[in-house]
């Protein structure tokens, strides 16, 4: 099967058939199909009408009322309503699937093999704090390869009725040998596939859809703008398909392609459907923030962890004992707890459909991680109690004075994320001591780390517990 644009809409080639699947041209397409011929995008469906009322047995989005409350404390859900995650093992969405359990949620994930989906079972088996009283149901299903069409629909089908969906499975990486296949194209086809399944199997139920999505698709690298914010997109000048699928291409180009490109996706679907059902997501920067119970580690041993605390856990290693690396190209953090608690209330809150939300924390730099990292050894050597928010930490100034934050950084405006969603973001402080205890307790970091020999070779600099 083909995909190709033209000036009357999407069109399929099955067979020597064609099928036409929609009205007007988007906009992005023809530059990013242009020079490349027909290219696998779109799964082969037929378009379908549905009516725009909700079954009476479906939760409606006022069931999780707007209330102020905690960030931990989350929003009270629906003991009935069913949450569809996709990339359950992710960081991301293991911390997604904690608050939803905390919420009242029953989550159905998926996992790309049965062991993986056994593993997500376990870790919430050895953290029974997490299921609240309502006696929430976990099941997972396995789903190989998220770019295949239809790969969603037995999971649809037999989950039934599902009230939200939360998509969070996408290629996370930076190097690849066919940029097409291995990114581009599962993360387009990724969504879309997932998209065409709710439309045809669970629309009759499903209240909305929240897509993770990136600061990737909002940022403008190497000519940043002023000010970012939801209205931001990459200029198609400098992050486009020729770019995007050259295996010689410049750091994350194809990564952050990729983002831009599957989240516009998503939102030319839903203009051109008519769907009982709307669409957010959440466009978060790094993130930081304590490691998913799920995550298989042998203590001693190597392990991977998502890009953003890769830093953190260099820091830990000794990675940065005889200098501090440069942190470009990302100056903004936010914790992974603020994300999830995002993810969730984009979800069920009715003033959030059809949005995109810009969620960032605060700018950091490597040397205010390291300076946070020995501010908690000093806590520790002067027997400080360092309590949940890391506010007793003080950061090491010798450590900060290799500041490399510049001067003329963009800002960024999540005014947005505060007053829709509620948002308090977590402080950097915070967010690097808790991932330092939460890797610490997986056996990263043990001894004195020696961070760039800035702060005196022979001070006593271990880490708490």
């Amino acid at each position: 099967m083909a995909f190709c644009a033209s000036e009357t809409g999407f069109c399929t080639s099955v067979g020597g058939s064609a099928r036409c699947l929609g009205g007007g041209r988007p906009t992005w397409l023809p530059r990013l199909l242009c020079n490349t011929g027909p290219i696998n995008i779109l799964p082969s469906r037929q378009l379908v009408s549905f009516s725009s009322q909700t079954t009476t047995t479906s939760p409606q989005h006022n069931s999780c009322p707007i209330i102020t409350m905690p960030m931990l404390g989350g929003i009270p859900g629906h003991p009935r309503s069913k949450v569809l995650l996709t990339g359950g093992t992710g960081f991301i969405a293991s911390h997604i699937l904690d608050h939803l359990l905390e919420c009242g949620f029953d989550v159905v994930v998926t996992a790309r093999s049965q062991v993986k989906g056994e593993r997500i079972l376990a870790s919430i088996a050895n953290a029974p704090n997490v299921v609240n009283s309502v006696g929430c149901k976990v099941t997972y299903a396995v789903v190989p390869n998220i770019a295949e069409d239809a790969s969603f629909d037995e999971v649809i089908k037999t989950n039934l009725p599902l009230h939200y969906c939360i998509h969070t499975a996408s290629p996370c990486q930076f190097s690849f040998s066919d940029p097409v296949n291995d990114c581009l194209l599962p993360a387009l086809n990724g969504t879309l596939s997932l998209l065409f399944s709710l439309r045809e199997y669970a629309a009759s139920s499903l209240l909305r859809a929240v897509f993770t999505s990136s600061s990737a698709a909002i940022l403008n690298p190497p000519n940043h703008r002023a000010l970012y914010d939801e209205s931001s997109w990459p200029d198609d000048e400098t992050l486009n398909w020729d770019l995007a699928k050259d295996p010689n291409a410049p750091g994350d180009t194809t990564y952050r392609a990729s983002k831009k490109f599957a989240e516009q996706a998503a939102w030319e679907f839903m203009q051109e459907n008519e769907l009982s059902w709307d669409l957010t997501t959440i466009n978060n920067t790094y993130t930081f923030g304590p490691l998913p119970r799920s995550l298989d580690v042998k203590k001693g041993g190597d392990f991977r962890v998502n890009t953003s605390n890769e830093r953190i856990v260099d820091c830990l290693t000794g990675k940065w004992s005889q200098e501090i690396p440069p942190t470009a190209p990302v100056f903004t953090f936010v914790d992974v707890r603020d994300v999830a608690v995002a993810h969730v209330r984009a979800m069920t809150r009715a003033e959030a459909g059809g949005k995109r939300f810009y969620v960032v924390g605060g700018c950091f730099s490597n040397p205010k991680i390291a300076g946070v990292v020995h501010g908690l050894c000093r806590a520790k050597q002067q027997d400080r109690e360092v309590g949940n928010k890391g506010k007793e930490v003080e950061m090491c100034q010798e450590c900060v004075q290799f500041n490399d934050f510049p001067d003329n950084h963009w800002k960024f405006d999540n005014t947005r994320s505060k007053k829709v969603l509620g948002l308090e973001y977590r402080s950097l402080e915070e967010s690097v001591v808790d991932t330092v205890r939460s890797l610490r307790g997986m056996g990263v970091g043990k001894g004195k780390p020696q961070i760039a020999r800035h702060c005196g070779p022979d001070e006593e600099t271990s880490l708490p517990n």
